[in-house]
């Protein structure tokens, strides 16, 4: 099997299903990438910068919080990088709102977990 370009990729994942993170950990930690996972949207943005992410994934519908409010925070705080916010309902303002950060695609759930590698690889690489 040909090599990852991704591996030892650190991912930061903001995800409050557990289950779906352990099922993303699993599938990415196979191909040699790292997850950092947070089951609620981190409201200090030093410790996000200091995990030295190269991508992340951000659910929207998170526990006292939203992955946009998150990425927003993020973006105004200079942290960059490339983006795929995992939904299963995103509302029209929210939409409208994500259509307005570079780097960022929406993926509605469920979702395969070969598209979402594949979808943020491609980001990834864009960034790049």
């Amino acid at each position: 099997m040909p090599q990852d370009p991704n591996a030892q990729k650190t991912i930061l994942v903001v995800e409050d299903d557990v289950v779906l993170y352990e099922l993303i950990k699993l599938n990415f930690s196979r191909h040699g990438w790292n997850c950092e996972w947070f089951d609620h949207a981190p409201s200090d943005m030093q410790q996000l910068r200091a995990l030295g992410a190269d991508a992340a994934l951000i659910d929207v519908n998170l526990p006292a919080g939203n992955g946009i409010d998150l990425i927003t925070c993020m973006r105004a705080d200079g942290i960059d990088l490339p983006i795929i916010v995992m939904t299963g309902y995103i509302g029209s303002a929210d939409k409208a709102r994500a259509s307005g950060f570079d780097n960022l695609q929406v993926l509605m759930k469920p979702f395969d977990l070969l598209n979402l590698r594949e979808k943020l690889s491609q980001a990834m690489q864009a960034a790049a």
